[in-house]
């Protein structure tokens, strides 16, 4: 869902990673777009209440090309250059982009959204991250819908997964599918690419996650 939120003063000093005690929304002099998102990316610069991420194919107009920029209250202690982390927030935009971030964790192994290199001629990477959204089967053949997320980290994709093997799967769980051999009718699909994120694969992350208000 889009909405406008108005920014102005704000959002520039949020760039500049100023605080301007008593501000408030009312005072801001123009509207910028936001949408909520979620992006990772590896930690390049951390200066004052940002922290800079680089994401490939963002701000390509300005001479800030791959870097993002993530406005946050505070700096967490653990963060440091050249860690992987996740952040959700809402997207802004004030002469390039950026997100004001509402949770942020340090990411390891699986916990990522893409692994491997962008693969143009199927529209995502190697390897995506997603959740189990259904389970059916067409023509006798047992299948899965996963969802993940699309590059720009907005769009929402799916894949039919059909499981020949005897694989067992749950709404909701978390997996890895390789799109490497995927193939388009009406829809996206692959043939047995897929695997489970073991739960305990990630519950390590917890002592690393962290929220900011």
């Amino acid at each position: 869902m889009k909405k406008v939120i108005l920014a102005g003063a704000l959002g520039i000093a949020a760039l500049a990673g100023t605080n301007l005690p008593g501000l408030e929304a009312a005072q801001a002099s123009a509207a910028v777009e936001s949408n909520m998102l979620t992006i990772e990316g590896r930690v390049m610069e951390i200066t004052g209440d940002n922290i800079y991420i680089e994401v490939k194919e963002s701000n390509k107009d300005i001479d800030n090309t791959n870097r993002f920029s993530i406005v946050t209250s505070s700096i967490h202690s653990n963060v440091k250059v050249g860690d992987y982390i996740k952040a959700m927030g809402s997207k802004m935009r004030v002469f390039e982009d950026y997100m004001i971030a509402q949770s942020v964790e340090k990411v390891q192994g699986t916990d990522t959204l893409h692994q491997g290199k962008y693969l143009d001629y199927v529209f995502a990477y190697e390897y995506e991250i997603g959740h189990i959204t259904k389970i059916g089967n067409f023509q006798s053949r047992d299948y899965v819908t996963v969802q993940f997320n699309g590059k720009d980290g907005i769009q929402k994709k799916d894949i039919n997964v059909y499981l020949t093997k005897g694989q067992k799967f749950n709404v909701g769980d978390k997996v890895k599918v390789q799109m490497e051999y995927a193939e388009r009718d009406t829809d996206w699909w692959v043939t047995d690419e897929i695997e489970k994120v073991n739960d305990f694969q990630t519950q390590t992350l917890n002592d690393d996650q962290w929220v900011w208000f």
